[in-house]
C-alpha cells in the first residue's frame, strides 16, 4: 500500500511538472507593436498609390486593402490626408477606416 501511494504521488508530481514545462514552452511573448508611420511615410505611400493607375489625381483607384491589386469602387471611398481612397468591398473599407495609419504603414507600394 505504501509502495502504491509512493508511485501515485510521484506520478502526480511528474504530471504537474510536465504541464508546467509545456505551458512555459508554448507561451510566446507578445510581439511589439509596430511603430506608427511618420507623416512623410504616409504622404510618400499615398502619392505612390495614387500614381499606381497611371494618373496623379489625388484619387487612389486601386484597393489598398488588396495591396492595390483590385479596382476600387467610388461607393466605398475614404478621405485620407487629401486623397480619396477607393476600396473594392466593405471589409477593406472598414479595415482601413478602423486603423488608417497602421494600414497605410503596412501597405507595400511597388510599381
Amino acid at each position: 500500500m505504501i509502495r502504491t501511494l509512493c508511485i501515485l504521488t510521484a506520478s502526480l508530481a511528474l504530471v504537474a511538472c510536465s504541464d508546467e514545462i509545456t505551458t512555459k514552452q508554448t507561451t510566446k511573448p507578445a510581439a511589439p507593436a509596430a511603430a506608427a508611420p511618420s507623416a512623410a511615410e504616409i504622404a510618400t505611400k499615398l502619392a505612390a498609390a495614387d500614381a499606381k493607375d497611371g494618373k496623379v489625381d489625388k484619387v487612389v483607384h486601386k484597393c489598398a486593402g488588396c495591396s492595390l491589386g483590385m479596382d476600387g469602387e467610388e461607393k466605398w471611398s475614404l478621405p485620407v490626408e487629401g486623397y480619396t481612397m477607393h476600396f473594392c468591398k466593405q471589409a477593406c473599407f472598414d479595415r482601413f477606416k478602423n486603423d488608417t495609419a497602421k494600414e497605410i504603414g503596412a501597405l507595400k507600394v511597388a510599381n
